[in-house]
């Protein structure tokens, strides 16, 4: 369980449903977790939910918006690099759907490039933060989800958008092989958040965010035989 212990690790978009089972998991794996969020209500509601089932002293939330031009990136890169140093891992689990939901043909212009901002440049933004701050043996793990590789019809926006996701995560992944850090893609199905279970649609087959969060840790220590590969699947259970 202490796998991970004396390793810090940021985790962008620690508030949602996904990024608050990463976040307990890799807390009880033994690692410091910085939990980042556009919202301080919902850090201070995820430190309120953690306490109750994991040890948070080792939880920092920090509200820091990632989704920055190259200026505002510098900062945020100069802010975090004084507070912690290098860091020994980070996990991108941001997106939204927004209005995304609808067929192609009934997109408009401004819903097109919306959802460009919120699905491919925020993550660019965001990897570009992020990538400089690990250490050279270090990990980064980014979520897409499984329309990166199938079609969903209503769905066109974030599929097209998680295709792009992946093939920038991949390529940046190829860049940095030589020197460090590792770069990983992890292609996700539907996962069992507090949310679903709660309104009786996640399915038993589907992954917890833990389970996510175990994999990753496995990913940041480096010395399975996964750790050899940039790009990962975990759809359902039995898959």
């Amino acid at each position: 369980m202490n796998r991970l212990f004396g390793k810090t690790i940021v985790v962008a978009g620690a508030t949602g449903g996904i990024g608050e089972g990463v976040t307990k998991l890799l807390l009880q794996h033994g690692a410091k977790v910085v939990a980042l969020g556009r919202n301080e209500d919902k850090l201070e509601q995820l430190r309120v939910y953690l306490s109750s089932s994991v040890d948070t002293s080792n939880l920092i939330t920090l509200q820091v918006n990632l989704d920055q031009d190259r200026e505002g990136s510098r900062e945020v890169y100069d802010k975090l690099k004084e507070r912690f140093g290098y860091l020994d891992g980070a996990v991108v689990a941001i997106g939204t759907w927004g209005e995304a939901n609808r067929r192609l043909i009934d997109v408009s212009d401004e819903l097109w490039e919306q959802a460009i901002q919120d699905n491919l440049t925020s993550h660019f933004r965001t990897l570009r933060t992020l990538v400089p701050l690990l250490k050279t043996d270090g990990a980064l793990i980014h979520l897409s989800g499984l329309s990166a590789d199938s079609p969903y019809p209503g769905a066109g926006l974030i599929g097209l958008t998680n295709a792009a996701k992946k093939s920038l995560v991949l390529t940046m992944a190829a860049e940095q092989e030589s020197i460090g850090p590792r770069i990983y893609e992890l292609i996700i199905g539907p996962i069992r958040t507090r949310e679903r279970v709660a309104r009786g649609v996640a399915r038993a087959n589907w992954y917890d965010p833990e389970d996510l969060g175990g994999f990753m840790s496995e990913l940041i220590q480096g010395d399975t035989e996964a750790s050899q590969k940039p790009l990962h699947y975990m759809i359902q259970r039995g898959s």
